[in-house]
């Protein structure tokens, strides 16, 4: 069965360094899609840190509505993902 696809939108500095406001990718955890997001903008390598956890440097929300901590964060089918520059409400 193939990944589920998701629309991503990105905001300040994510927006910045892929060059781009969205795009479609695939994955069914936050991690699992943070990865194709930078196979496809490599300017946003390091949305996962080292250890495995999201970057500081960014917010990650499903839908507007949940903001993730947890990179192993199932991704529902058809679900916004927003990543937004942690100043970006600073």
């Amino acid at each position: 069965m193939a990944e589920p696809s998701v629309t991503v939108e990105l905001f300040g500095l994510a927006r910045h360094r892929a060059g781009r406001a969205d795009l479609r990718a695939s994955g069914r955890t936050v991690a699992d899609v943070l990865r194709a997001i930078v196979r496809t903008c490599p300017g946003l390598t390091g949305l996962i840190a080292a250890d495995g956890s999201l970057s500081r440097q960014y917010v990650v929300s499903l839908n507007g509505e949940q903001f993730i901590d947890d990179p192993a964060e199932p991704v529902p089918k058809g679900c916004k993902v927003l990543i937004l520059g942690a100043d970006a409400g600073g």
